[in-house]
């Protein structure tokens, strides 16, 4: 008996109804297959110290960077033979003094807790990062880092050569970040917070292809990074907004307390100031207000002229505590913007955060990032963490001769403001294992908030895994 004209064409509609359950059901399994992958990593991490840990530990004068003199070989690497394969902390493959391929890993998933109403279709948990790369050095004042994301898009991330022979003058060229902003320089596994300040992320250029020349002096108490990039980073190009043309940037930092008598972590407060300049075409291509997690709460406007970033920034990290700080200001120009093709005036972006640590456990950032003195299962429990951050980022113009508007060619730009609050609570497990736990509070002013009163909180739980 044939089938009812009705059925026949049901039975297509059956079929590719189930096939994209399938693909949702593949999409979710993929998503929780991606988090028990990490969970394992952080776990067997922590549980299995490797064996180069169980080795004991290098000369504390061994030089570690790249052209800083000939490498002594670690115990168990294999003595003095040509080439060697060697891990310190990762993997690392040495062939004489000639080069040195070091490998790299950064895996990072987030559990967020969004406020109502903005949890995506893929739900709470993301890989933010999987990223591999190589770094090193070749005949020893090369240096070289090669870094790319498993992702389909911008998946090439920092990828140079340095050339280290004078410490006072080096040359760096590639794709890498606009040597502005402290926190933009400081690398993602490397953060106090789960994820910089929203200041940082909104107004900082980030990466781009250019060529700079930096170095620095007097016992390394002053440095500087001067250059020129093809454009202004990438955080300043978004959906058609091409951002602005060919920029120059420079940076100078200074450690003033060292040309004193003073020693130790007491001495390693750093001041620096920086600024960019580009030119920026005509259109709707202005930079954008975001919050925290990607919600616009200010849409650009129209601009053309130049771009001049300023930025100041204090680190300081004494003892077991760390204080951070930076003040970050865009100007755009609106040439020929107005109604009748008249200049208006200038677009400024501005913000600031202020941020500080405590170790609980007394361990202290003073060579860099913070190392757990008893790791997990190695005679005791990791580092404790706890961390603050309090921030501003606004948006308007330099004029108040006329009515607040919202509209893109307003001479009087109504000032979109967020602040928000961030506590954290960091866990360093080992060496290789981080968990990060934040707090945000956001509160928006005359701008669009996903909460109808303007304030809404996110919570965010970070585990994260570096080799």
């Amino acid at each position: 008996m044939k089938p009812a004209k009705g059925s026949a064409l049901l039975i297509p509609a059956i079929a590719t109804a189930k096939v994209r359950a399938l693909g949702r059901l593949a999409s979710v399994s993929l998503a929780r297959s991606a988090h028990l992958f990490l969970l394992a990593a952080v776990l067997f991490v922590a549980a299995v110290p490797p064996l180069a840990a169980q080795a004991p530990d290098p000369p504390a004068d061994r030089p570690e960077t790249a052209g800083a003199g000939p490498q002594q070989p670690e115990p168990g690497s294999g003595g003095d033979r040509l080439v060697r394969l060697v891990f310190p902390d990762r993997p690392s493959l040495r062939v004489g003094s000639v080069l040195r391929l070091d490998f790299r890993l950064r895996l990072q998933g987030d559990v967020r807790d969004f406020p109502p109403g903005e949890a995506d279709e893929d739900g709470r948990f993301e890989m933010t990062r999987r990223r591999f790369g190589i770094q090193g050095t070749l005949l020893r004042h090369f240096e070289y880092e090669l870094e790319r994301e498993f992702r389909r898009r911008n998946a090439w991330r920092d990828n140079f050569v340095n050339f280290s022979y004078f410490d006072d003058f080096q040359i760096q060229a590639g794709k890498f970040k606009v040597p502005f902003s402290l926190e933009r320089l400081t690398g993602s596994t490397d953060l106090d917070f789960v994820h910089r300040a929203n200041v940082v992320d909104t107004l900082s250029p980030a990466r781009d292809i250019g060529m700079t020349l930096h170095g620095r002096f007097r016992r390394r108490a002053i440095g500087y990074d001067v250059g020129v990039f093809r454009n202004d980073g990438e955080n300043a190009r978004f959906d058609f907004n091409p951002g602005a043309g060919r920029t120059f940037a420079a940076r100078f930092a200074a450690r003033p307390l060292r040309l004193t008598s003073l020693s130790g972590a007491t001495s390693e407060m750093e001041v620096a100031i920086a600024a960019t300049t580009a030119e920026v075409p005509d259109g709707l291509n202005s930079l954008r207000g975001r919050t925290m997690f990607g919600q616009t709460f200010f849409n650009p406007v129209y601009v053309s002229g130049q771009r001049v970033r300023l930025g100041l920034d204090l680190d300081w990290r004494p003892g077991p505590f760390s204080v951070k700080g930076e003040f970050i200001r865009v100007s755009d120009e609106r040439r020929n913007q107005g109604l009748f093709d008249e200049d208006l005036p200038p677009v400024i972006a501005r913000g600031w955060y202020l941020s500080g640590t405590w170790a609980l456990t007394g361990e202290s950032k003073f060579s860099g990032g913070l190392e757990p003195r008893r790791p997990l299962f190695r005679g005791g429990a990791g580092a404790i963490e706890l961390a603050a951050r309090y921030e501003r980022l606004g948006f308007g113009s330099s004029f108040d001769e006329e009515p607040e508007l919202t509209t893109p060619r307003a001479a009087n730009l109504l000032e979109a403001v967020d602040r928000a609050w961030t506590l954290g609570l960091n866990w360093y497990v080992n060496h290789w294992t981080k968990l990060q736990l934040n707090a945000i509070r956001e509160a928006i002013h005359e701008g669009r908030s996903p909460d109808p009163r303007g304030v809404f909180w996110t919570r965010v739980l970070r585990l994260q895994f570096v080799m």
